[in-house]
């Protein structure tokens, strides 16, 4: 499940609408009533407590219904030295006193003793127990297992012990009895499902509820609102991720507004100017004059046009969270750029693949900021620029060196901000730099501007093994 599924439950919902998000977001609407942590800690408690139930419970009566048999067999073993001396009771004394002897034993036992006929014990034994009950055997109702019988020798009677759950003993104190047993423990087994369980729900529900105040807030337009680091190991990937989406979001549409306002502004000189030669072009009297004036016409279009296709770049690029890798050859890479660019003596160009084969990147990408470079580095070089590429501690390292008259230490920051440029240009507008920061960036490396060995500038894009 991503970020956005576990959040999406907890923002508010317009009444009928299946997703709710910042189209759906009124602010003037009260916000649905949410439930409690006591409420979502009830659930889960019966829930869990159910399970408890069903898993203890199936549980005990398989391995009962496996050791039936056993504890059957135990429990006939336990009770034949009673039976025996009973049996010899009943033995010595006379047939006609048996049904008083019954009564006076049952006062003395924790459980009634009778004489049962064999003929009642056929219906309700097994015949297998009736055989055991036939040749003097202790045998124990298989039933419920709350009767006892054996037979006494030489006649048609069989005596029976129990009901053993009826079992009333007299004189025991009431934190002795064993149903006072069983609900303690009972109480203890589901107190300490409760305990731990509430601790955990609340702990979760509160850190939820942080996480959907800031979901709230970014949904409201606060794209600067931050989840707060919370506790709970299994919500805090969740936090990173949300503050991770905002981050980039709130990037992205700073960067649009940046480039918005940037290229209303650029866009001015160009079309006053163009606005200009438009009514000089009607003015001009000679075919002279008119070709002059259409050159530069045409100049203003290609730097139109040439702001339009750096700013689409730009912003594509820009509004990536990800960037697709793949493969890419560096000599290849270095032969392609060495195709691009072919300066005039006494400027030199000269590329070094620093022996890599390949590296990982996105290909359209990185071709588009070592252009950028290489152009931006040919346009401040005196005689030479070099393109290297070698490897790192952490990955690989592309510069772009030139011996012109380098970047102050104080603006090596501003440089690569949209728009920025030291010095104008007539053929830049100040994205170049930017977009370089950018693809460098969406590979999770960065671009940086330092002295160089030419005495001039090194740019450097590090990227990622």
């Amino acid at each position: 499940m991503t970020a956005a599924q576990w959040l999406r439950q907890w923002l508010p919902r317009k009444p009928g609408s299946a997703n709710a998000g910042c189209a759906g977001f009124d602010p003037a609407k009260p916000a649905p009533a949410k439930q409690g942590h006591f409420g979502l800690f009830v659930r889960y408690y019966l829930i869990v407590v159910l399970i408890y139930a069903l898993v203890v419970v199936g549980g005990i009566s398989a391995w009962l219904s496996i050791t039936a048999e056993n504890s059957r067999g135990y429990g006939e073993a336990q009770l034949r030295g009673t039976h025996y001396l009973i049996e010899q009771r009943y033995l010595g004394a006379p047939r006609e006193e048996w049904p008083a002897l019954g009564e006076e034993l049952s006062e003395h036992f924790a459980y009634p003793v009778r004489l049962a006929p064999l003929a009642e014990l056929r219906e309700s034994l097994t015949p297998r127990e009736y055989e055991r009950l036939l040749r003097g055997e202790v045998v124990m109702e298989s039933e419920d297992e709350a009767y006892t019988y054996q037979r006494l020798p030489g006649s048609d009677q069989a005596v029976a012990l129990g009901n053993f759950d009826d079992v009333m003993v007299q004189g025991v104190p009431w934190s002795d009895l064993d149903l006072i047993d069983s609900i303690v423990i009972l109480a203890m087994y589901f107190l300490a499902i409760a305990l731990p369980l509430y601790f955990l729900v609340y702990r979760f529900w509160r850190d939820l509820r942080r996480l959907r105040t800031t979901a709230e807030a970014l949904s409201a337009g606060e794209l600067d609102a931050r989840a707060p680091e919370v506790t709970t190991r299994l919500v805090n990937p969740l936090g990173h991720a949300l503050n991770q989406m905002a981050g980039q979001v709130q990037q992205v549409l700073e960067s649009q507004r940046i480039l918005a306002q940037a290229v209303a502004h650029e866009i001015r000189t160009p079309l006053a100017r163009m606005r200009f030669g438009l009514e000089m072009l009607e003015q001009a009297g000679g075919d002279e004059e008119r070709a002059h004036l259409r050159e530069g016409l045409e100049t203003d279009i290609q730097r139109l046009e040439h702001l339009a296709s750096h700013s689409v770049a730009y912003a594509r690029i820009g509004r990536m969270v990800g960037i697709e890798r793949a493969p890419v050859s560096v000599s290849a890479l270095l032969a392609d750029l060495a195709d691009v660019f072919d300066p005039e003596p006494p400027l030199l160009l000269s590329f070094d693949s620093g022996g890599i084969d390949s590296l990982s990147a996105h290909r359209e990408a990185l071709e588009l900021a070592l252009r950028n470079l290489i152009g931006n580095a040919l346009r401040h070089a005196r005689t030479r620029v070099a393109v290297s590429a070698t490897r790192t501690d952490e990955g690989y390292a592309l510069c772009v060196d030139d011996d012109g008259e380098g970047v102050p230490e104080a603006e090596r920051e501003r440089v690569f901000q949209p728009f920025a440029q030291l010095r104008k240009h007539p053929e830049g507008f100040g994205l170049g730099l930017a977009l370089v920061r950018v693809v460098a960036e969406k590979h999770g490396g960065r671009a940086t501007v330092g002295e160089s060995a030419l005495g001039g500038a090194r740019f450097r894009i590090d990227l990622p093994a």
